[in-house]
């Protein structure tokens, strides 16, 4: 069994509650999806904070954010976490998130004996409002507890991969038992509709999706999103005109949505829905077993939530490390060492949108030039970086055979077309000689811009992005470098970027930035014109710098 975790993050949103185990080294969060806890907040910066665990401790720190991090109120960069802590992300409004310690003997069990300690109260007040002095007869009480024995049962499984399974049957078991009625369904929700997650006659035996019930009765418990019960069916207007009460005999019918626990100010969000029936005799339960029945399905509710989060959490932070496994992947497939010519220096820099991206730049040394590659494919995330990865295969190969760049290009767009991957993209290629000559191929790329001293132009020769037409057709284009004049080769992240006012950084101002100024120093100032915004394109610059033959 997987023990307890040693602390947790706890939130409230639209929706509904949430708890985040915290990692034994570091849990990451920010806005950025790939973050451990990722809040969708405007004011969150995209790596916003880390709760990291170091010697016993929890403590979190601010990783630079924008608009800071808040513990108790206070803006802090680094600070131990105590259980009860409030913590904030870019600002004191925001969603608040509540640390908590678990004990090392903490278990499922414990918290849930003390829901089943609760229900027991319950039922002692149920059985006063009656008029009732004392509790049942012993014998009584005894068969009434054994009816919520699921709850500590369902306990003991929570960390196993059966859990919602065990919880389901223990829930039917029981409700079978209080109801006396012959088949029990639990639905979960599944997007837009319900599926059947498990059926149980009262005799034991399984049933499967094939069974008969009432649909009627099911769409009015979910429309109104409160038990829907009709005692019996012959004697109830409601369900005269019922076909599937009529075809097959349904005499009672009980519906109990199952919700989510959620703050107080929202309405309970219906997951899953407790569907009982009987097809021999009318319903027969007094209130208190319908008051009984409610808790019942209520405190089922809440541990098949609970489990469900835990899998899903596992299911998401699984996703998140394959995601910085294939992220490491990349960036090796995608590193490139740029190589040294005695007639050109090169520098280059790509920063993704999101942990991968569908940028790439690459550069190949061959006996008589050098080739320079910047590529911009549609979309962002991983799969326009797997598609990257596979063109840049392709580039990379062609170019060390020698290939013309137009038979490069055409292959490049009947692999993307005849593929069907759903992208396309944009690329420049550029062919520099010792001599300073250069043929280029622009397909639907930015321009490059060629800079000598205060002096800027562009190269505007350009044809057809490729991956939307089979069959399309490329042609080079050439032109000369003097030494010292510089070529850079951008994406379109660069001169897209919006500032605050929604204002466009643009060629011109791009061209302004790049006089005098290195790539990280181009980069610095396309960042600066953003801020405090977070980028929402990836960006790619690589400057080719023809120093002439020694």
């Amino acid at each position: 069994m997987v023990p307890m975790p040693a602390a947790a993050l706890s939130y409230i949103d639209t929706n509904g509650r949430h708890t985040v185990v915290l990692r034994d080294d570091s849990t990451t969060l920010g806005r950025l999806p790939g973050q451990d806890l990722v809040l969708n907040d405007p004011l969150v910066s995209r790596r916003h904070a880390v709760i990291a665990h170091q010697n016993g401790a929890y403590i979190v720190i601010d990783q630079n954010s924008t608009h800071g991090t808040f513990l108790n109120g206070r803006r802090t960069e680094r600070a131990e976490l105590h259980s009860g802590d409030e913590l904030q992300l870019g600002s004191l409004n925001g969603v608040a998130l509540h640390f908590r310690l678990r004990s090392d003997e903490e278990t499922a069990t414990s918290v849930i004996r003390s829901s089943f300690g609760e229900l027991l109260a319950s039922y002692r007040n149920l059985h006063e409002k009656r008029g009732e002095k004392t509790m049942p007869a012993a014998t009584d009480a005894a068969t009434d507890l054994e009816r919520l024995k699921f709850l500590l049962d369902a306990a003991r499984k929570l960390n196993e991969g059966s859990a919602v399974d065990e919880i389901l049957s223990a829930l039917l078991q029981s409700t079978l038992e209080l109801t006396g009625v012959e088949r029990g369904f639990v639905f979960l929700r599944d997007g837009e509709s319900m599926r059947m997650a498990q059926g149980l006659a009262a005799d034991g035996t399984a049933l499967d999706e094939s069974s008969k019930f009432s649909h009627s009765a099911m769409q009015k418990a979910i429309e109104s999103n409160k038990k829907f019960s009709i005692s019996d069916t012959l004697e109830d207007e409601r369900a005269s005109e019922w076909s599937s009460v009529l075809a097959h005999r349904i005499r009672s019918i009980y519906c109990i949505p199952l919700r989510k626990r959620v703050a107080s100010s929202g309405p309970a969000q219906l997951f899953g829905l407790l569907y009982l029936d009987s097809q021999v005799k009318p319903g027969s339960l007094s209130e208190l077993d319908h008051q009984l029945l409610d808790t019942i399905a209520n405190e089922a509710a809440a541990l098949v939530e609970n489990v469900l989060l835990a899998q899903a959490e596992f299911k998401a932070r699984q996703a998140r490390e394959e995601l910085a496994i294939a992220a490491r992947i990349h960036s090796g497939l995608m590193s490139v060492s740029l190589p040294t010519v005695p007639y050109a220096t090169l520098a280059a820099r790509s920063v993704p949108c999101y942990e991968i991206g569908g940028d790439f730049y690459d550069v190949v040394a061959l006996d008589d030039s050098v080739c320079a590659v910047v590529v911009d494919v549609s979309g962002k995330g991983i799969t326009a970086a797997i598609v990257a990865a596979t063109m840049q295969g392709i580039l990379h190969a062609q170019l060390l055979a020698r290939q013309p760049l137009p038979q490069i290009a055409s292959l490049v767009n009947e692999f993307l077309c005849t593929r069907n991957v759903g992208k396309y993209a944009t690329m420049v290629i550029v062919r520099l000689f010792a001599d300073g000559r250069i043929e280029y191929l622009n397909c639907g790329h930015i321009y490059p811009i060629a800079i000598m001293g205060s002096e800027v132009r562009q190269l505007q020769e350009g044809g057809l992005i490729v991956g939307l037409i089979p069959g399309a057709t490329y042609m080079s284009a050439y032109d000369l470098l003097r030494p010292g004049e510089r070529l850079l080769l951008a994406t379109d992240g660069l001169t897209e970027t919006e500032n605050a006012k929604g204002d466009l950084f643009g060629t011109a101002e791009l061209s302004n930035a790049a006089l005098d100024r290195g790539i990280d120093e181009i980069l610095e100032t396309v960042m600066q014109f953003r801020s405090p915004a977070e980028a929402l394109d990836d960006c790619t610059l690589l400057d080719v710098r023809y120093t002439g033959l020694p």
